[in-house]
């Protein structure tokens, strides 16, 4: 017995039909390869539509730029065996704000050299700590640190003068707070 080899074999006339066919009837249609891409992105978009089916739809840009009523235009009525579902409050814009301290209006004005001690040559600073509320409103004021002579007419100024300042009040979260502000003042003499 002798051993053919697959190139000996004979072939089939359908095998030698479909071998000797045309080139141009075995290329693939255009048109089919823009269907098979069509179905491709519906299926795409089809999955990408029912993936979260928890999201909620926004609705149509006509819809959006209306004005919100009070009672609505038309109802429909609730079949008997369904509940309706929750109503969900409307979300409130939120001001992106950062957190911030007081600022001291720049209308304040500036504390005066008492004149008893611009005449006596009295120097120094002095740090006063004010207590702001939420309304940016002075509500307690106090002399935290001196420097150089102390004199109580240098003290007295400071706080007269810082007890009526106004402020926008420091921002936490969005919300106004009460805060602590210190307030350096110098009085020197210019020679």
């Amino acid at each position: 017995m002798s051993v053919t080899h697959a190139h000996e074999m004979p072939t089939s006339p359908q095998h030698q039909r479909d071998v000797t066919d045309d080139p141009a009837r075995r290329r693939t249609s255009p048109w089919l390869w823009m269907a098979l891409i069509v179905a491709m992105f519906a299926a795409a978009l089809v999955w990408l539509r029912y993936a979260n089916p928890t999201d909620d739809v926004s609705a149509p840009i006509g819809e959006r730029m209306l004005p919100a009523t009070e009672t609505p235009v038309a109802t429909t009525p609730v079949p008997a065996n369904r509940e309706a579902a929750p109503a969900t409050a409307p979300r409130k814009a939120v001001v992106a704000v950062r957190d911030r301290d007081a600022r001291p209006l720049t209308s304040n004005a500036k504390p005066v050299y008492p004149r008893t001690a611009l005449r006596s040559g009295v120097e120094g600073s002095v740090i006063a700590s004010l207590n702001v509320d939420t309304r940016g409103q002075v509500t307690e004021a106090n002399i935290v640190e001196r420097n150089g002579t102390r004199d109580r007419d240098l003290d007295r100024a400071v706080l007269t003068t810082v007890r009526d300042w106004k402020f926008e009040p420091a921002m936490h979260n969005g919300r106004a707070v009460a805060s602590v502000v210190r307030v350096p003042v110098d009085f020197r003499t210019e020679r």
